[in-house]
């Protein structure tokens, strides 16, 4: 479902400038749009929210969530 960052933000519990620092620094996947976003952004936004609950930057989270998606995509592709 599609959804505009004010939607995302009350969807997701979490203040618009929030998301708009997730996607300026590229957590949300590279040259991510802050005008429209979707049901993955709702997952990733949990996911930065729980590793930041544990101590995680967000420097740390800019190297690490680009792996994680990477990861992600290797197992949903089928051969």
């Amino acid at each position: 479902m599609k959804m505009n960052l004010t939607e995302l933000a009350a969807s997701a519990g979490v203040d618009a400038s929030r998301i708009e620092e997730y996607a300026k620094n590229g957590l949300l996947g590279e040259n991510h749009s802050t005008k429209e976003f979707d049901d993955s952004d709702l997952y990733w936004i949990d996911m930065i929210q729980c590793f930041q609950d544990n101590g995680t930057s967000l420097d740390d989270l800019s190297g690490l969530l680009p792996r994680c998606r990477k990861g992600q995509t290797a197992l949903t592709q089928v051969n």
